[in-house]
């Protein structure tokens, strides 16, 4: 069963999977990034924002159970 984001979480998710390495990750709003972190597919980033993790990806290319 996939987890059930907001639309916010899911197009924050997608901008977050085109982030190339080395690149600034783009700007969370808190509340989303509560929302992906508490559904573990995003990691707190040293900034103090977010990056997508390996479950973040699963999840956009619907491999996740």
């Amino acid at each position: 069963m996939s987890k059930s984001l907001s639309p916010e979480a899911v197009e924050a998710l997608r901008r977050l999977n085109e982030v190339g390495v080395g690149q600034t990750a783009p700007e969370v709003a808190q509340s989303v990034a509560a929302e992906l972190l508490a559904c573990d597919l995003v990691a707190e980033a040293g900034s103090g924002g977010v990056e997508i993790n390996c479950n973040g990806r699963q999840y956009l290319s619907g491999d996740c159970n």
